[in-house]
């Protein structure tokens, strides 16, 4: 069976993300007794109880004040291991984290050296464990499993990774933030083959981590060789001056396109580089015509001008003005837009025409001076603040004028005068496009550009859809032989037929992207199938999962900056406002911050689409928060679901934290009352949030006055129009 798997490892490491599914199956294979020499045929081992076998000690909470008091900056003691302290992928345990517990200090139980400290509850509860190589003290959140005489503390941590435990861990699960009992825990089965077995699974599956390993780094070396390479062949042609010199680099890199541009962002890169090759007039030979060195100012019969941004309204109405979304990727997007009440004149500036450039004047330092050209129809969207609209002169081809505001040089030239590079949003003014430099040749010229960097382009899509398309079928294989355990090496064909049903399904069992394995976590609750929205309550989880996916995606397309907890939790509660969902104020509990859910995060929407991939957390320049995940696609939301998140986004995103709580708090209170039948007034709703003492500081923090008050609750009834009484949308 290891033969089957080094056979295949080649190709299959080289797949993003592959080194997980092949350190998964490994430990599966471990775990079922595959490098024991002579195992019975069917594979059958004897199980026992946990506390059968082993020691379970549970841990002891210390609150943050008593531990920054009297355990912080220690010298000496025993390392007090937390679950923040157990890597979540790797087990890798963080002994200096700067908290010691005296030896011998009272209430505190010590996990020797060889133990297993499994999390016990919360968003990781059974999928973080670590093995001890020193005494420690722990937190009340983890279990600490001793091995006795007949288990090896390696072997046993393998068995506490595998599936086989999560899923009787995750069948005893309970509570809110979800988490299994120290009874249950003790009923969890697990095998006990001969010490003898244990230690030569220990050793086979360190051979083939290590290989593994070398693998890795086998293609990490070709990567970043073929990165040079490419960079290299890509910076000679864009240099390349003369047809001869052109045709030499064009040769020389389609003789290794293959080779080379197997992923996105070396496709990216060429991409780039065709638009540079343009505006410098080396990808199409010249037509003897005059070329003129200009900038834009010279080249537009109307803008740069900023549009204008109405306030938004519950449509819809037969004004639609398009987001910032609209242009984000380049090309022009008619979904991505909101209703507003006013519609202008016909002949008012605000419309934008067809074949209008639209420039993005605010946004992330990546994507800040993004355009797009403008192919809907006149009378159809006018344009926001945030966008510049130009209108090109009869002799200047629209798609070339986009191509010349996308080349690097426009791009840098923007980047570079933008204000306020160091905040969320840099912006730049109209002075900075107008100068922005443009070669311009003759119309016929900017025409044969166009096409030909459009036959490029189109090579490059179809490449870029067959990379993907290899990428998917790859892993799918890969999760298949992980939850099969088994590399279908089997003589009979067994495997390789079961492999084949289960490769049609792999899209459904997949690994986070962080490296959880959670197929167990989220059995029986996917649906291939787009989600009705009359249906949203069919399985709460599966629909709250893909209504965060959707948020995060809406959010992240816009900018890559992750979306913090606070403010995902706020947007899926507003979501659901705007769905009608009668449940979310039963789901929603009253905290400091504003309604918030933590099963949402521990064990519901946020956790499911984290462990399928459908999100993943990140760091940005605020902190940690989630973005698109490798399996985004996969989350299947429904096109209304998607334009709610949509909205979401574009109603919030650039508002403050506090006008978020004060929001959705108001908002809480007015659909408590009206679920009490009590009568719903600003003074009611103040006296509201004053009488809980967990929201008491609102009154202060987010200046709550009845006025203020009575403000949030006519622009909520503007944002979640009902027309049946607030106690008719709202649990009971």
């Amino acid at each position: 069976m290891m033969d089957g798997l080094f056979e295949r490892l080649g190709g299959l490491s080289a797949l993003p993300g592959a080194g997980l599914y092949l350190r998964r199956l490994a430990l599966e294979l471990a775990v079922g007794g595959a490098f024991i020499p002579n195992r019975p045929s069917n594979g059958d081992e004897s199980t026992v109880r946990l506390d059968d076998a082993v020691e379970i000690l549970t841990g002891t909470s210390v609150n943050a004040a008593e531990k920054e008091l009297r355990y912080a900056g220690l010298s000496e003691g025993l390392p007090y291991i937390a679950t923040k302290d157990v890597a979540l992928n790797t087990g890798v345990i963080d002994y200096d984290n700067g908290v010691r517990i005296p030896v011998g200090e009272p209430g505190f139980k010590v996990a020797p050296s060889g133990s297993i400290l499994v999390c016990a509850e919360g968003g990781s509860a059974g999928k973080k464990v670590g093995l001890t190589d020193r005494p420690v003290c722990f937190g009340n959140k983890l279990y600490a499993i001793v091995p006795g005489p007949t288990l090896s503390p390696v072997y046993l941590s393998y068995v506490v990774k595998s599936r086989a435990f999560y899923a009787q861990f995750q069948s005893y699960m309970s509570g809110i933030i979800g988490g299994v009992s120290l009874k249950k825990f003790r009923e969890i089965l697990i095998p006990v083959p001969a010490l003898e077995d244990q230690l030569t699974t220990i050793e086979a599956f360190e051979i083939l981590e290590q290989k593994l390993a070398d693998v890795e780094n086998c293609h990490l070396r070709e990567r970043q060789a073929q990165k040079s390479a490419v960079e290299a062949a890509i910076a000679s042609l864009v240099a390349a001056d003369g047809a001869d010199e052109v045709e030499r680099a064009w040769a020389h890199l389609t003789d290794h396109f293959e080779m080379w541009f197997d992923d996105a962002d070396s496709l990216k890169r060429l991409r780039a580089a065709i638009i540079d090759m343009a505006m410098k007039g080396s990808l199409v030979p010249g037509d003897g015509n005059p070329v003129l060195e200009t900038t834009l100012s010279a080249l537009t019969s109307f803008g740069p001008k900023n549009g204008f941004s109405p306030k938004p309204v519950v449509g819809p109405t037969n004004t639609k003005t398009m987001s910032l979304s609209a242009i984000t990727k380049g090309v022009f997007d008619a979904s991505a837009f909101k209703y507003v009440q006013d519609r202008p004149a016909i002949d008012s500036d605000l419309w934008v025409r067809p074949n209008d450039i639209l420039l993005q004047r605010a946004n992330t330092i990546e994507y800040v001076g993004v355009s797009a050209v403008y192919t809907g129809e006149f009378g159809d969207f006018i344009y926001p603040d945030l966008i510049m609209r130009i209108t090109p002169r009869p002799d200047v081809d629209s798609h070339f004028l986009h191509l010349a505001l996308s080349c690097t040089k426009a791009r840098t030239h923007m980047r570079a005068r933008a204000s306020g590079t160091s905040g969320t949003m840099p912006k730049i003014n109209q002075a900075t496009v107008r100068s922005i430099p443009v070669r311009l040749p003759s119309l016929q010229q900017q025409r044969r550009v166009v096409a030909a960097v459009n036959d490029i382009m189109a090579l490059c899509a179809d490449v870029e859809k067959r990379i993907e398309e290899r990428t998917k079928d790859g892993l799918a294989l890969l999760g298949a032989w992980t939850n099969s355990g088994s590399t279908g090496d089997d003589p009979d064909g067994t495997d390789r037929d079961r492999l084949a049903a289960e490769e049609n399904l792999a899209s459904d069992s997949s690994i986070e992207a962080e490296g959880q394995n959670a197929a167990n976590a989220t059995d029986g609750i996917i649906s291939g199938r787009p989600f009705d929205l009359s249906l949203k309550h069919d399985d709460d989880r599966t629909f709250e999962a893909v209504l965060v996916s959707a948020v995060v995606g809406a959010f992240f397309d816009r900018s890559a900056e992750p979306v913090g907890n606070f403010r995902l939790q706020k947007a899926v509660y507003f979501a659901r406002r705007r769905i009608g969902d009668d449940q979310v104020n039963g789901d929603y509990l009253r905290k400091a911050a504003g309604p918030y859910n933590p099963k949402m995060r521990y064990s519901g929407g946020i956790a499911v689409a984290r462990s399928l991939g459908w999100i993943r957390e990140a760091r940005g320049r605020f902190g940690f928060g989630h973005i698109k995940g490798a399996n985004a696609e996969c989350a299947k939301a429904t096109s209304e679901l998607q334009s709610i998140a949509i909205w979401v986004r574009d109603t919030f995103a650039l508002r403050k934290n506090e006008e978020w709580e004060r929001l959705a708090t108001v908002d809480y209170a007015v659909c408590a009352l009206g679920s009490e039948g009590q009568p719903i007034t600003p003074k009611r709703v103040l006296a509201y949030i004053s009488d809980l003492d967990v929201w008491r500081h609102k009154v202060a923090k987010l200046g709550l006055t009845e006025f203020s008050v009575q403000s949030a609750m006519l622009e909520l009834g503007r944002l979640f129009p009902t027309e049946e009484k607030v106690s008719a949308r709202v649990g009971r």
